[in-house]
């Protein structure tokens, strides 16, 4: 079975975000600095500090992100939302006021017609989030 995952790019502030996304979900996180890498010799020094690679993962949460270099400056846009599923409506809770914490709350955590609890935020990142507790069918 193929597994679909987020992978973001940051301006600059990538391990900042991941660090905060950790202290929101937990789990494990790794970063690796484009002077910690093999490339290191290939990209311009101004580079070395930004994050080449990063994971954070927890059980089936994975996310991974990178700081953009090459490409020039990252341009939010609001064509793509990360889905947080939850198992439950404490766990929601939780992580919605986590990810809200500097953000912009779009549409509160509520009970909808297709979730006992849906909710929907801009975190201070820039990144759109659902936080969704399924209704059993």
């Amino acid at each position: 079975m193929s597994t679909l995952n987020a992978y973001l790019t940051l301006n600059g502030n990538c391990a900042e975000a991941m660090n905060f996304y950790k202290s929101v979900v937990g789990g494990e996180l790794f970063l690796m600095t484009v002077k910690d890498s093999p490339m290191k010799d290939e990209v311009p020094e101004q580079f070395h500090n930004a994050v080449m690679h990063a994971a954070l993962r927890n059980g089936d949460f994975n996310l991974m992100a990178s700081d953009s270099m090459h490409q020039g400056p990252v341009n939010f846009g609001n064509s793509v939302s990360l889905t947080l599923s939850c198992g439950d409506e404490s766990e929601a809770e939780k992580f919605f006021n986590g990810l809200s914490a500097g953000g912009k709350v779009v549409m509160p955590l509520q009970e909808t017609f297709w979730a006992k609890r849906f909710g929907m935020l801009t975190d201070k990142y820039g990144f759109h989030w659902m936080v969704n507790v399924e209704k059993p069918m």
